[in-house]
């Protein structure tokens, strides 16, 4: 009995070191800027709302950045739609030669450093030596968006980081869904356009709005590409950052607390009304009975053309997103190497940036291990503490209400979370720690644990764990006898994999990283600070570097999963 207290008594005390272990470095980071605006209420409404110089002059300000960005996220979210539910369609329904390699190419925004890829994608679209502007598509910096007056740069960033959203929700939802209804729908003579308009799409109606409120999130709190696309337009992310270089405490956590309310108003509601049965099994039943005659009618004629043409622009899409600006990359790397290639100067060359006067390769080397020992802790720190969680999810009554608190800090604006460690553990807070290296872990903690909480709980479930589980306690072996033999032998894959997403998208992160790196700078916002002071070569060959590393991590992460 005195052996079994004992067991209760451990167990009773590491529950509470996981909760308040959460609490501190996970739950209290997503949601301190709340706390910050309503202690300094007097403060921040003095300096936003009334200040005596320059009165509202800030909320006015703030009331613009939200505009863009809100015109921006809704623009981004219905071409992720065009995009990603037909592409979607095809990797879960068809076979094709390089099927697995476009399914790589679709998660490759997902771990690739923002800052890199924005740079890619601003060489891609305004050099004048690019495949576009050859094609007579060469876009400015300063270029907009007719009627929604957003920068045409900055949204097509936008759409690239975000559309794999979409494709991922959407392909899970697909595989999920039983082609027996699709069967019975074409053996009574349905053309595939109309069985995936009366019955497949209905059935994944939850999964395609997820993914768009996933998508809206993420467009919303994007920061390292929006920086370097920018040009004179600022995001409301994009404002926080410097707001916070320039000291503006009150007007950058005023809207960073905006930000990330918006994010929970709408994931957290929109989240449990998904999951929901009822609203699963709504159907559609808008269109009037001629109408629909009519469109049978018309999916019948075009129908295998459209299905084509469908594909095509699918694949399409992807090359120029994706593919073009990562290959323009490269062999603007390549033809800068030696020498600049339309004048011939050796000083506009990658090497000479390198390893002449600027000798950026020795900061390109320090920012990578900086990068690379924030990375490895924070990834090491949130696996552990992971897999306490995800013990503490499948055991506890109150499992449900963790998890879904974790995925506040999933949809939490990079530059929000960033303000708020300061915040938290600089001189307005706990006085701690100030912006180094060890805030970059401590921040990155915050993103890592609930990625690889899911997919440690995604590999729980599919495996079945709990049924082997409870065999073990049966033939009476102890709650950590069966931890140790059972749960995390099974769930080891998920745990590695989890790993390996949180360690790469640590090692690009770039908006939280800004603001509490101090002078312990990661390769990200390296490529950053590169790009702003025109190092165009080195800034070439570091952002190669990045999407290099991020495509290796992902290619080893499908192969573990």
């Amino acid at each position: 009995m005195s052996y079994l207290k004992s067991l209760r008594r451990l167990e009773y005390l590491l529950k509470s070191i996981i909760v308040v272990a959460s609490i501190i470095f996970v739950f209290l980071p997503s949601f301190y800027l709340f706390s910050f605006v309503f202690l300094r209420w007097g403060e921040v409404y003095t300096e936003i709302f009334a200040n005596p110089i320059i009165g509202n002059y800030y909320w006015l300000q703030i009331l613009r950045y939200l505009s863009l960005s809100f015109r921006l996220a809704l623009v981004t979210v219905a071409i992720d739609m065009l995009i990603g539910v037909p592409l979607a369609y095809l990797i879960a329904r068809k076979e094709f030669p390089g099927k697995k390699f476009i399914e790589q190419l679709t998660a490759l925004p997902l771990v690739i450093p923002t800052s890199g890829f924005g740079f890619a994608t601003l060489i891609t679209w305004t050099a004048s030596e690019s495949l576009p502007a050859l094609l007579g598509l060469k876009v400015r910096i300063d270029t907009v968006v007719p009627v929604f007056e957003i920068p045409l740069l900055v949204l097509i960033v936008h759409v690239s980081l975000t559309f794999p959203y979409i494709v991922k929700t959407v392909s899970a939802a697909l595989m999920d869904v039983q082609k027996a209804y699709e069967i019975v729908s074409a053996s009574l003579g349905a053309k595939p356009l109309t069985t995936f308009r009366k019955i497949t799409f209905p059935l994944i109606t939850s999964s395609i709005f997820s993914g768009g409120v996933l998508a809206f999130a993420r467009s919303l709190g994007e920061t390292g590409a929006t920086m370097i696309v920018a040009g004179v337009s600022t995001t409301a992310s994009v404002a926080i950052v410097r707001w916070e270089f320039e000291n503006k405490i009150a007007p950058a956590a005023f809207l960073g607390s905006l930000l990330v309310a918006i994010a929970l108003i709408l994931i957290l509601p929109i989240e449990y009304m998904l999951s929901s049965r009822g609203w699963k099994s709504r159907g559609l039943r808008l269109i009037p009975q001629n109408i629909e005659d009519r469109l049978i009618r018309l999916e019948r004629r075009v129908g295998r053309r459209l299905s084509l043409a469908k594909d095509a622009l699918s694949i399409i899409s992807l090359i120029v997103i994706i593919i073009l600006p990562i290959a323009t990359l490269a062999a603007f790397t390549v033809a800068y190497w030696e020498r600049e290639p339309y004048t011939g100067r050796v000083k506009g060359s990658v090497l000479y940036q390198l390893f002449g006067p600027a000798n950026y390769f020795k900061a390109i080397v320090s920012s990578t291990i900086t990068s690379f020992i924030s990375a490895s802790i924070s990834t090491f720190l949130s696996a552990y503490l992971a897999i306490f969680l995800v013990m503490f999810i499948v055991k506890s009554k109150y499992g449900n209400i963790v998890r879904a608190l974790l995925k506040v800090p999933l949809v939490v604006p990079t530059s929000a979370l960033g303000l708020s460690m300061i915040l938290l553990w600089g001189p307005y807070g706990l006085n701690l720690i100030s912006p180094s290296i060890w805030l970059i872990i401590l921040t990155h903690i915050v993103f890592s644990v609930p990625v690889i909480v899911e997919t440690s709980l995604a590999s729980y479930r599919e495996n079945n764990v709990e049924f082997y589980e409870d065999t073990a306690r049966t033939l009476g072996a102890n709650p950590y006898d069966v931890t140790e033999t059972i749960t995390l032998p099974m769930i080891k894959r998920g745990i590695i994999a989890g790993s390996m997403l949180a360690f790469t998208h640590s090692l690009g992160e770039t908006g939280a990283t800004f603001l509490v790196m101090g002078n312990d700078i990661t390769v990200s916002t390296l490529v950053v600070n590169m790009v702003e002071s025109l190092a165009i070569p080195a800034s070439l060959f570091a952002s190669i570097m990045l999407i290099a590393i991020s495509f290796i991590m992902l290619v080893l992460i499908s192969y573990l999963t």
